[in-house]
């Protein structure tokens, strides 16, 4: 039999992932996964079906070495699917820090959407338990000061107004209270870790809980994490396309200190982060950081010692999936350090105003693939903090993952659609393989009763649409939507529902299977890979179009050495100085694309005419 593969790619979500292990059991019934990706939530559900994929064909390729049983492989990952489908056992994954545990349950009554009355309660629990001192200290005194100027009745006047003051000053002091926890608590309310002190030492929390899983399905021991690498070079069934990696798995995270996404692993050689033993020490299992400790030397600077985070391969798959799932606020952030190469040249030039920046990257590689190249650390240099959040802030639906201009074997990916988010949504788990059917938009209303709960909407409309349109616009695209199973979530479903009843999350989980089925039995890869060719074709000839426009004789003097050199090879290029050899073969290319441009114009049959809508573009576009 001719084994078949796939990639898989999975939407952030939070409780909302409970769809995807279901998903790829699935799927893995039919498909051999080769790339893995996601998002947030999506990106431990990768994590997870990557490992099961390792231990499935550890399993079956090297079975006297590697004899974990069910524990291992898909037949893990069913079991994984089962306990996340129990009541309570999730909620029970997300065990908050002391001093916010009142603002957690706000939270977890908020996001149930239990009504205005227990919101409300549980806000003044909150507060209570917060501020409650604070509460009555200001009561009182305003209640005092009423009777003092007025007797019984200044007391009566004075009553509403002291209860308002007082709220507001409870109030105020509770979010200031939770603001410093959330500080300390490395910017989130869990750092999915047990908490310090908890009594509870049966119920792992959720990172804990997440390296177990990894370690078992994968067949890992315990002592060793998992690490990319583990997946790069795992065994191949016999006739395995050679690929340059056996199994892939990417994650995405965001770098708020910079502004911009990162797909995890960072590249070995391209730039290198540090981290502190103290701080990853309240974020990972011990197992993991003694590991990273040990694998590079670390730099003692201003009496703080740092840690050099393994690239590359040698990251621990655990540490790629917390980065991603770091939820703003519910769960902490993770911090990194970079050498801060502006304190240095401040410092220089505040002792001689001649002194300049001595560092220069001849490409951007080290900027985007993690701060600075691992020599850039000198004793004399002070490291600054660089925060990494969820990667749902800057691509929740990491579509472009795996994707190739003709693919060989299908990138399938899992989209969630919610309650009140589309003029059409569908009501049942659904597949258009043939890219034509079931269009809509994704629309929604942001009129609400009050002002502010309005004005509130227009805001997280606003969030929503910076975070999801580069998403939102790829899975649209002809030779992606055919690809990609949208699963409908009611409104009690998924998201921030972190305490769902038990048939709530049966029928998530049901959904997750349902798609992967639908996916096996519907989805048509002969339709999918020519749908791709006439995207190429039709998207090259405008590039050469446009190509061949653009190297046309120069339209003035000034700028026609560039061009002579493209042509001619001199004069000399000013930069990105190419070989000889090279050279030569610059000069054959500009021309021929240039020929191809004036060839493809008026007189040959344009590809564009009956290609998929809206027509494509190729573009030069950073890589993340």
């Amino acid at each position: 039999m001719t084994r078949r593969y796939c990639d898989l790619v999975m939407k952030g979500g939070i409780t909302s992932g409970l769809v995807y292990p279901t998903a790829a059991i699935a799927l893995s019934r039919e498909y051999t996964f080769k790339n893995v990706g996601g998002t947030s939530a999506g990106a431990i559900a990768a994590a997870a079906c990557a490992a099961a994929a390792l231990g499935q064909r550890r399993k079956e390729l090297q079975p006297r070495k590697f004899a974990g049983g069910d524990a291992m492989g898909f037949a893990g990952l069913e079991a994984v699917a089962k306990d996340l489908s129990g009541k309570g056992f999730i909620y029970g994954l997300f065990q908050p820090s002391a001093g916010v545990r009142s603002v957690y349950r706000l939270l977890v009554v908020a996001a149930a959407k239990k009504g205005l009355a227990a919101a409300i309660v549980a806000a003044l629990v909150a507060m209570a338990w917060g501020a409650g001192l604070v509460f009555l200290l200001v009561l009182l005194a305003l209640l005092g000061l009423g009777y003092a100027l007025g007797g019984l009745a200044g007391l009566a006047a004075a009553a509403l107004p002291s209860l308002l003051c007082a709220l507001l000053a409870g109030g105020g002091w509770s979010i200031r209270q939770a603001a410093s926890t959330i500080r300390a608590n490395q910017m989130g309310i869990c750092t999915g870790m047990r908490p310090q002190g908890s009594r509870d030492r049966g119920t792992p929390a959720l990172t804990e809980w997440l390296h177990g899983v990894i370690q078992s399905l994968s067949g890992q021991p315990a002592n060793d994490p998992l690490r990319f690498e583990h997946l790069w070079k795992a065994e191949r069934y016999p006739g395995e396309p050679a690929t340059h990696e056996t199994l892939t798995l990417r994650v995405i995270t965001t770098s708020v200190s910079h502004h911009e996404p990162r797909s995890l692993p960072l590249e070995k050689g391209g730039g290198q982060f540090w981290f502190r033993r103290e701080e990853f020490d309240r974020l990972f299992p011990a197992s993991v950081v003694d590991w990273m400790v040990a694998q590079g030397e670390p730099r003692t600077v201003a009496g703080k010692t740092y840690h050099p985070l393994p690239n590359g391969g040698d990251l621990p798959v655990i540490v790629a999936a917390r980065m991603s799932l770091s939820f703003p606020l519910l769960i902490s952030a993770i911090p990194l350090y970079e050498p801060d190469f502006a304190a240095t040249v401040e410092a220089k030039v505040g002792a001689d105003t001649t002194a300049q920046p001595a560092r220069r990257l001849d490409a951007t590689d080290a900027l985007t693939s993690g701060g600075a190249r691992p020599g850039d650390a000198q004793p004399d240099r002070p490291f600054r903090i660089c925060w990494f959040s969820d990667g749902g802030i800057s691509s929740n639906f990491p579509i472009h993952l795996f994707d190739a201009p003709l693919p060989r074997w299908p990138t399938f990916a899992i989209d969630l659609i919610y309650a009140g988010t589309d003029d059409a949504r569908p009501r049942e788990v659904s597949l258009h393989p043939d890219n034509v059917s079931g269009w809509s938009r994704r629309y929604q209303s942001i009129e609400r009763p009050g002002a502010i709960a309005e004005v509130a909407a227009f805001l997280f409309g606003i969030i929503g649409t910076m975070q999801n349109w580069r998403d939102l616009l790829l899975s649209r695209a002809p030779g992606y939507r055919g690809r990609v199973v949208t699963v409908p979530l009611a409104a009690n479903e998924g998201g921030m529902n972190l305490d769902m009843p038990e048939e709530v999350l049966r029928s998530i989980a049901a959904k997750g299977t349902i798609a992967g089925e639908i996916v096996v039995d519907q989805f048509d890869f002969n339709c999918h890979w020519w749908t791709r060719w006439r995207n190429v074709a039709a998207s090259t000839e405008r590039f050469v179009i446009a190509f061949a426009d653009g190297a046309a004789e120069p339209l003035n003097d000034s700028y026609k050495a560039a061009y002579s050199t493209a042509v001619t090879g001199k004069p000399a290029a000013p930069c990105y100085k190419p070989s000889a050899a090279q050279s030569a073969e610059a000069q054959k290319r500009f021309l021929t694309l240039s020929g191809l441009g004036a060839a493809w114009g008026s007189p040959a049959p344009s590809m564009q005419k009956g290609a998929p809508r809206p027509l494509p573009y190729m573009t030069i576009s950073p890589v993340y």
